[in-house]
């Protein structure tokens, strides 16, 4: 067993997230829509209003929160998109990606620069616990199977799928830097649709709250 090999340098973009946060958003989309399309047909005065104005609330907040949140590897290098901060990081800026609570890419510092920096990516959260689930599976089913698994399958067996991702997003770093890809410092720009969604619907609910 082992997984596709490092997208080479010209490679069209991969989009790495995890499946939950974007089923979660669909579903809270739906049920924001059945209420406010209730409310709009049924409801009247104040109270729905309000009601309407908190449920767009939290859907902003879970746009940016859940749906928003991704990893892109570009020919460029690595986008991340967290809730309220974007980072573009070229691939020859890249040192290292791996995994603490979320999957960090490490940034080499810039020319002049006492030290690099190190983003978390929010999209790819990998709580200590999943991982050594992940490792007890991997040994269950090694002892279940009765034969010798090579040690790079178990290892691929023992990893959780935001683990993988991290190792390809690494993978990808070296080859491209093999290839000549050009360095330079991060880019961190905010995420002013991401803010808008939140910020907008809360000083609506405010002023609908106290009119």
């Amino acid at each position: 067993m082992s997984t596709p090999p490092a997208a080479p340098p010209t490679a069209k973009p991969e989009v790495f997230r995890r499946a939950a946060p974007v089923v979660l958003w669909w579903a809270w989309l739906v049920f924001a829509l059945i209420n406010v399309t209730d409310l709009a047909l049924q409801g009247s005065g104040h109270f729905a209003v309000v009601v309407a104005a908190v449920v767009v609330a939290i859907t902003g907040a879970v746009y940016a929160c859940a749906l928003r949140p991704r990893v892109v590897a570009s020919a460029a290098g690595l986008t991340v998109r967290n809730p309220v901060r974007d980072y573009r990081v070229p691939w020859g800026a890249v040192e290292a990606v791996d995994i603490g609570d979320w999957v960090r890419v490490h940034c080499r510092p810039a020319p002049g620069a006492p030290g690099g920096k190190t983003i978390d990516c929010w999209a790819l959260f990998a709580p200590a616990r999943s991982r050594l689930r992940a490792g007890r599976r991997a040994q269950d089913r090694a002892i279940a199977s009765g034969s010798r698994v090579p040690d790079e399958a178990r290892g691929l067996m023992a990893m959780t799928a935001v683990q993988v991702m991290a190792r390809r997003m690494d993978e990808r770093a070296r080859a491209e830097r093999a290839a000549g890809a050009s360095g330079g410092a991060p880019a961190a720009s905010w995420a002013w649709p991401s803010l808008a969604a939140m910020i907008l619907p809360i000083l609506a609910l405010a002023v609908v709250a106290l009119v």
